[in-house]
């Protein structure tokens, strides 16, 4: 599951979600909704972060090392 199809399926929680991902990964809420819609790319230290909070593997592909998690 990419990581905006997870925080997009969380309509309750989304904010509540990018703030703890921001705080995790010491990134603005920008930084993340940015992440989420695709418009930037997290570096792959806070990838991991993101992965182990969400508890999914991260995983790195061809071309991209898109936001899967």
């Amino acid at each position: 599951m990419l990581f905006s199809e997870y925080v997009n399926s969380l309509p309750n929680l989304k904010v509540e979600e990018i703030k703890k991902i921001a705080e995790l990964t010491c990134s603005s809420t920008i930084s993340v909704y940015n992440w989420v819609a695709g418009k930037t790319e997290p570096p792959l230290v806070k990838k991991k972060i993101i992965a182990e909070y969400l508890g999914k593997p991260l995983e790195i592909g061809r071309a991209s090392c898109r936001e899967r998690v």
